[in-house]
């Protein structure tokens, strides 16, 4: 029996770790997959249904647009204008022959251009769309547009200029064969898997939803250039990239309401909200760091963050069904659904312990982590060892109790526990 528990306890663990590595990339993985499943279905619409389908990227991206400059998501509204102007010239200019010089002109630039902006977009710091960055990202845009034209009209060879190093279908022209209908020149197709490669990895690094949202944008729209003669593959792709772009609009500002920022755990408001929902049976416990105050006095501001990071971490780990909140300050707080509160005090034993036994290592302000939302404060050239440990006060909801009633129940079990000594416990 106690194998199956180990068992079952490491799969959970694994399981966990996997889905926490994996959430950011949930909605660019389903924009990718979701376009090339699609795509050989579009030419199956009815003529109604396309031009519904060719319209839908600007009315989805309008909305993009004005819900970022809103919510203050200034490169998802960003990654929206540029989808927008990409797909308009598109539709505008690009509804022709590609053997013509200005539409294969126009064409070549623009596969290129296009992509690029959302990698420029990518690394841009967090602001308003109508700021000084995105002034900056409107004067970029003019500048392509502007030499666009230039060279169009004011270049006499300029078809001889593209033949010679922008060729178009650099791997031949095979209908049968996957490269035989990529369309872009192969200076674009190297640069573009160059710079994918640099998202990729920083991805994989920073783990963020919209960096994978962004690095994904790019990737659809490198494969609408690339592969230009599909059915209606334009119009899909850039609602999909648009639906994407609107999913984690929502989903940033859904983390913004209900998330702590510094410890990443859910904030207040995400509790109240939780105990409208779990029923009547149910039990809360209250969680203090012991002397906080004191130690955020004596060694600063900065490692007191770092304490309330290591502790929301080894909260966010407890078992037994139970869910960890940052209620506020050095306050944390555990919801255990359908538990009672005998059944939830070993799984509290087992993270009292836990943060009481982690070899926590002040540093000195030289050898301070230059990174802030760092969760470890282990370093070799640290000079002091320190020990946190946290008081607890679990409270059983009772019969007619309201989710206030029990908090405050739960909170004269936590003050018992700060009389008893602290570090411990008290139902």
């Amino acid at each position: 029996m106690q194998a199956t528990l180990s068992f079952l306890s490491t799969f959970y663990q694994l399981g966990h770790s996997f889905w926490s590595a994996s959430r950011p990339w949930l909605i660019a993985v389903c924009l990718l997959v979701t376009a090339v499943l699609l795509l050989p279905a579009t030419g199956q619409l009815e003529n109604s249904h396309q031009v519904l389908l060719k319209y839908l990227p600007y009315g989805l991206s309008i909305i993009v647009i004005l819900l970022g400059q809103q919510f203050v998501q200034g490169r998802i509204a960003m990654a929206a204008v540029n989808l927008l102007i990409g797909y308009s010239i598109i539709q505008l200019h690009l509804q022709a022959p590609l053997n013509q010089d200005n539409t294969r002109a126009y064409f070549t630039l623009l596969s290129f251009y296009w992509p690029l902006n959302f990698f420029i977009i990518y690394w841009l710091p967090e602001r308003k769309l109508i700021s000084p960055l995105g002034c900056l990202l409107a004067a970029v845009i003019s500048l392509q547009i502007a030499s666009t034209y230039i060279f169009v009209h004011y270049v006499p060879d300029y078809a001889q200029t593209l033949n010679q190093y922008l060729a178009l279908y650099p791997f031949g022209q095979d209908p049968e064969d996957f490269m035989g209908n990529w369309h872009l020149p192969l200076a674009s197709t190297l640069t573009l898997l160059i710079i994918s490669l640099v998202l990729l990895t920083h991805t994989l690094i920073k783990r963020d939803r919209s960096h994978c949202v962004l690095f994904a944008s790019m990737i659809a729209c490198t494969l609408i250039c690339a592969s230009f003669d599909s059915n209606s593959i334009s119009s899909l792709f850039s609602s999909l990239i648009a639906c994407a772009l609107l999913v984690t609009l929502l989903f940033n500002s859904h983390d913004l309401a209900f998330l702590d920022e510094l410890t990443g755990l859910p904030g207040r408001r995400a509790l109240m909200n939780e105990l409208k929902h779990c029923g009547k049976h149910y039990c809360i416990v209250m969680a203090d760091i012991d002397f906080f105050k004191k130690f955020n006095d004596t060694h600063g501001h900065d490692t007191g963050d770092d304490v309330l990071r290591v502790v929301a971490q080894e909260l966010a780990k407890v078992r037994g069904g139970g869910t960890a909140f940052r209620y506020g300050g050095e306050e944390f707080t555990l919801l255990f659904k359908r538990k009672h509160a005998e059944e939830a005090e070993p799984f509290i034993e087992r993270i009292r312990q836990d943060i009481a036994d982690y070899p926590l290592i002040i540093r000195d302000q030289e050898n301070r982590p230059k990174i802030k939302n760092k969760r470890s404060l282990k370093s070799k050239a640290s000079t002091t060892q320190v020990q946190v440990t946290v008081s607890f006060g679990i409270a059983q909801r009772q019969a007619e109790q309201r989710p206030e009633d029990v908090m405050k129940s739960a909170d004269q079990a936590l003050y018992r526990a700060k009389e008893q000594g602290r570090n411990c416990i008290a139902v």
